[in-house]
């Protein structure tokens, strides 16, 4: 076997190994990847363009099933929503799109990230005028 063949049975080898390591490491995400508690932290503008900052404390189950509690800095005032539940669905991909009960009432697009360790999120509730993007991580 010429050095010229060799070497290319060598190149193509190890790119096949390259390659076959990248694609076992993607993700594949469900709803099981979220669970347990993460604690959040947001920013943006309430409706009428107020501008908040939030943080807050969220729970999975896993199953689809949330529960939240926020604590909210707007307009120069802290105010404590009551808890509120939710739902939410995660695709393969790792992306999710949540649903945030009363007294909330609001939608949200996000990318789970590290294994479920945490996650990146924005409001998607259409025609509400919020502007919301949070990260939150595992507690």
């Amino acid at each position: 076997m010429s050095a010229t063949i060799r070497f290319l049975a060598i190149a193509v080898a190890v790119l096949s190994l390259t390659y076959g390591i990248q694609g076992q490491d993607r993700e594949s995400c469900s709803n099981a990847t979220l669970h347990g508690s993460y604690g959040l932290h947001a920013i943006g503008t309430l409706p009428g363009g107020v501008p908040f900052a939030a943080v807050g404390r969220f729970e999975f189950d896993g199953a689809g099933s949330l529960k939240g509690k926020l604590v909210v800095r707007a307009g120069g005032n802290n105010v404590q929503p009551p808890e509120f539940t939710g739902a939410y669905s995660v695709n393969p991909d790792c992306t999710m799109t949540d649903t945030w009960g009363p007294p909330i009432n609001s939608t949200h697009f996000a990318v789970i990230v590290d294994h479920g360790k945490g996650y990146a999120i924005l409001s998607n509730t259409q025609g509400s005028g919020e502007t919301i993007s949070a990260d939150a991580k595992r507690q």
